[in-house]
């Protein structure tokens, strides 16, 4: 029922703060994320855990990795 977006601390408090701004946005505009609750945390490593949708989760994933590149 939940999405964890942990983010490595070697990641740049810039980057973890366009993840936080790239999970809002989508939490609001886009259909697979609307209305979902989504935690966005520092972790000790950069991953993506979605408990309901798994294929929801990937597409969150490469979106984050796409930000941190």
């Amino acid at each position: 029922m939940s999405i964890t977006v942990s983010i490595a601390p070697d990641v740049s408090n810039a980057d973890f703060l366009q993840v936080e701004a790239l999970v809002e946005h989508l939490t609001r505009a886009d259909h697979n994320f609307k209305g979902r609750a989504i935690t966005v945390k520092r972790g000790a490593v950069t991953f993506v855990a979605d408990t309901d949708d798994i294929l929801r989760g990937a597409l969150l994933r490469i979106m984050v990795e796409s930000i941190l590149k």
